[in-house]
């Protein structure tokens, strides 16, 4: 794995443990009423894949047309920057600039596995990605997508608080540590 690109996948899946209380969530096939909905969210992920492990904090900031998501070390520093709209995605990091026509073909080619970046928002939001087969496994989890999908949300408040991802030789975990639903798309 490309050590920049370490950065990103663990900036995806976000480590640690909740202090407030905590429901899992089943994830439903969302009804027809239900729209992508504009959202910007923080917190900390944690990737292992091969059982390599990464540990980062996120900025996402998400809207139906387009995605910004921030990966930082520990200390804050931005070591990648995704970018999603109606033209593609564009990956920031190193010093250098890649460009894929969706998240999931830039992560094949630079990772060599495809990353669900465009589900994960329904995901997180408690719901399963509408347009693809959904089932659910004996212990409740969501099935999509060859992911293993938990989706957790705060007990008083009810907004998400962790989605973890587990699919063969990878986890992914997202703690989010704050969650703001935005009316109008951001800039």
């Amino acid at each position: 794995m490309k050590p920049y690109f370490g950065w990103l996948v663990a900036g995806l899946l976000l480590a640690g443990c909740a202090s407030t209380p905590e429901l899992n969530a089943t994830l439903a096939t969302p009804a027809a009423s239900v729209k992508d909905q504009a959202f910007e969210t923080g917190g900390r992920l944690a990737v292992n894949y091969q059982g390599k492990g990464e540990v980062a904090s996120f900025a996402w900031q998400h809207t139906p047309e387009r995605d910004q998501l921030d990966v930082k070390t520990p200390i804050g520093n931005t070591v990648a920057s995704l970018s999603r709209d109606r033209h593609g995605v564009t990956l920031k990091a190193n010093g250098k600039e890649q460009y894929a026509a969706d998240v999931e073909t830039l992560t094949e080619a630079t990772l060599g596995w495809p990353l669900p970046l465009s589900n994960l928002a329904w995901w997180a939001r408690g719901h399963a990605a509408p347009g693809w087969p959904a089932s659910y496994a004996d212990d409740g989890r969501l099935q999509q997508q060859g992911w293993l999908i938990r989706n957790t949300q705060d007990a008083d408040t009810r907004l998400p608080r962790r989605l973890e991802l587990e699919r063969e030789g990878m986890s992914i975990r997202l703690v989010f540590s704050r969650w703001q639903w935005q009316t109008e798309p951001q800039p």
